[in-house]
């Protein structure tokens, strides 16, 4: 890495971060386009400290790689650090990848070293399917996959034909506290792999974060109580790569004693005709396609299919007590 200066990132640098992306994304094709405002939100999350957690690879004033490690504590079930980062298209094969992810795995056993150690604790990759370079690097490193996710895609040009389940409402989602919708997400997701709770921060600042559409987020009630949550995105961005305007189904979830009653199903149709009404022209979602709550499965049913997929790779670390 001759020539080059390897130096943590600011929030002084996410214009050059957002550069690196959109090159990084131009060349991959990914069905994406970053944006400032989400450089600017990962830079500035509660649980991330760019000083300690991100290297940047410069070459004169021009960030050709970067990685990153972030870390939301957990406190239960298990601990997870999860690396990311992008390497100049222009710069592939000249070892800035493996330099920053022996970096990345380092740093993440440092922060997961702060942690419960009868709490298992793992460090995670996440990244498009296609994304060659990547999987190849994860694999040398002892990273292996263990989970794949499925983005899928619905027309909004037919009408989802659903009823809301007998003593259920279905409520605007600023009509009910932030920290209940919090509540409802951690238990709702404590069974789903690879989950962890999140706390008061970091659940504020992805609900503050880009992309975040409370207006056309939905909250399920029933018996005076939350049973379940629907929070949506809308990224405009996107329609200049995807050629469609997407709302974005990004965190559902019900809690377990009111599954398979149709309540799922009531905030997605609820979701797609709030998507109509704003003007867009499909839904998206993300699922575990191993999903335990059959998820995948319903999706299918209400007419989703599968568009693209991601695989997450992943390595357990030992703790001292191991």
């Amino acid at each position: 890495m001759a020539d080059l200066e390897l130096r943590p990132l600011g929030t002084t640098d996410a214009a050059a971060v957002l550069d690196l992306f959109r090159r990084w994304e131009r060349y991959w094709k990914v069905p994406e386009i970053s944006s400032l405002a989400t450089v600017e939100e990962e830079l500035t999350d509660p649980h991330f400290t760019p000083e300690l957690d991100s290297r940047g690879v410069w070459s004169g004033d021009r960030l050709v790689a970067f990685g990153s490690v972030g870390h939301i504590p957990s406190g239960e079930r298990q601990e997870k650090a999860v690396i990311g980062g992008r390497v100049d298209p222009e710069m592939r094969g000249l070892g800035i990848g493996r330099r920053l992810l022996a970096w990345q795995i380092e740093r993440g056993v440092e922060r997961l070293r702060e942690c419960d150690p009868s709490i298992p604790w793992f460090i995670r990759a996440y990244e498009w399917d296609w994304i060659s370079d990547a999987h190849h690097l994860f694999s040398r490193f002892g990273l292996v996959p263990v989970r794949w996710f499925e983005d899928m895609v619905r027309p909004l040009s037919e009408p989802l034909d659903v009823a809301t389940p007998e003593a259920v409402e279905i409520v605007g989602w600023e009509e009910v506290p932030t920290e209940e919708t919090r509540r409802v997400s951690n238990a709702s997701f404590a069974d789903h792999w690879g989950s962890t709770p999140r706390d008061a921060e970091a659940w504020t600042h992805m609900l503050k974060g880009e992309g975040s559409r409370p207006d056309l987020s939905l909250v399920a009630v029933a018996e005076g109580q939350v049973i379940g949550v629907c929070l949506n995105f809308h990224y405009p961005q996107d329609e200049e790569v995807t050629g469609r305007i997407d709302g974005w189904i990004a965190h559902l979830g019900v809690v377990r004693e009111w599954r398979r009653r149709g309540v799922a199903a009531a905030l997605i149709a609820r979701s797609l005709e709030s998507f109509r009404e704003a003007g867009m022209t499909h839904a998206m979602l993300g699922v575990d396609a191993d999903n335990p709550t059959g998820a995948s499965g319903l999706y299918r049913r209400l007419g989703f299919e599968t568009l693209h997929r991601t695989v997450t790779s992943e390595i357990q670390i030992r703790s001292r007590a191991d």
